[in-house]
């Protein structure tokens, strides 16, 4: 089979563009070294990527004293991706749209209650999101429930269910839609500043519903066969958690020891993130109190406690949609 030579030319063109996005600022001989590619090829690219408003010419200086070298920046507002979490937070229907820069940065914001989630209640804050930036290229979503091929299978919110939610948003809006379950977008996002093999799982308190999970390995986020791995209500362990009081630190806390030792057993975390606003003192004593043997002692994780999951989860769904972008897939996302 022969070599595409359009392709080799996207390709380089993209290991370029990248590799100036990790540098932020470089020169055709620092990107030419990194990448392997030739100065000739390096230097070609970049001017295309300057006519293009992807790269910013920069500052010409000398690192030496000698002639000096023209410096290239990478336009992280070139284009941009749009986050937007539904939740439920004290007894109110929230939906908080964040928008990224290609480095992930948050450059815009808004929240707004609704008396209930429905496709409508995305539609009024994307409009508003891209409004004010029409570059944004991707469109991200976190829902606390389970998808199957853009089919919204179970969700918190009934108005969601059995819903086209890909398929709706692509035809509406023309831009590629990525679905995240949100604890599994929260222990992606708390997965960004730990190293990448370590087995992570991270469980959300939400008290108006069972809690649920995520599990990161070795990087990469398990979602089991049809999407229901995390939902631990399912898990036949004598608990009703709709029912529990989480305001008796004995009562809730041996509740979630039990479940961190289960996941002990199966995954060996080296890491669980508990989101929720009830760790008192008194439940974090009863939590390591609970842990029933010694030997399991020897193995259980690092327990981070975090009060909301809502910064976790932003950072994970704009990490994944600037992954996407990065990926070359600027069209219909399938």
């Amino acid at each position: 089979m022969g070599i595409n030579m359009l392709d080799m030319k996207q390709s380089n063109a993209q290991t370029v563009l990248w590799k100036l996005c990790s540098c932020r600022t470089s020169t055709v001989k620092d990107l030419a070294q990194l990448t392997g590619l030739s100065y000739a090829t390096v230097g070609n690219i970049l001017t295309d990527f300057v006519n293009s408003g992807e790269v910013l010419l920069g500052e010409m200086l000398s690192a030496t004293g000698g002639r000096p070298s023209q410096f290239y920046t990478f336009n992280a507002e070139h284009a941009h991706v749009l986050a937007l979490s539904a939740r439920t937070r004290e007894g109110k229907h929230m939906i908080r749209a964040c928008v990224g820069n290609l480095y992930g940065e948050l450059v815009w914001q808004a929240e707004q209650c609704f008396d209930d989630i429905q496709l409508a209640s995305f539609e009024h804050m994307i409009d508003s999101a891209l409004h004010t930036y029409p570059s944004i290229r991707i469109l991200s979503f976190s829902l606390p429930g389970v998808e199957r091929d853009g089919v919204i299978i179970t969700n918190d919110y009934a108005n969601l269910r059995g819903v086209s939610f890909t398929k709706h948003f692509q035809e509406k809006y023309h831009l590629p839609v990525i679905i995240e379950n949100d604890v599994n977008a929260a222990v992606s996002g708390y997965g960004k500043n730990v190293e990448t093999d370590s087995a992570i799982v991270g469980i959300y308190f939400p008290r108006y519903f069972g809690p649920g999970a995520g599990i990161i390995i070795d990087g990469k986020v398990l979602k089991g066969a049809c999407g229901f791995a995390g939902e631990i209500s399912l898990s036949p362990i004598g608990i009703d958690w709709l029912s529990m009081d989480y305001e008796k630190p004995r009562e809730i806390g041996y509740a979630i020891s039990r479940l961190i030792s289960i996941f002990c057993g199966i995954i060996n975390p080296k890491h669980v993130v508990l989101y929720g606003d009830f760790f008192t003192e008194s439940v974090k004593e009863t939590i390591m109190e609970g842990i029933p043997t010694e030997d399991l002692r020897n193995i259980f994780p690092t327990i981070i406690y975090q009060n909301d999951l809502d910064f976790d989860i932003i950072t994970g769904l704009i990490s994944q949609a600037v992954s996407v972008y990065q990926s070359g897939l600027k069209g219909d996302f399938i």
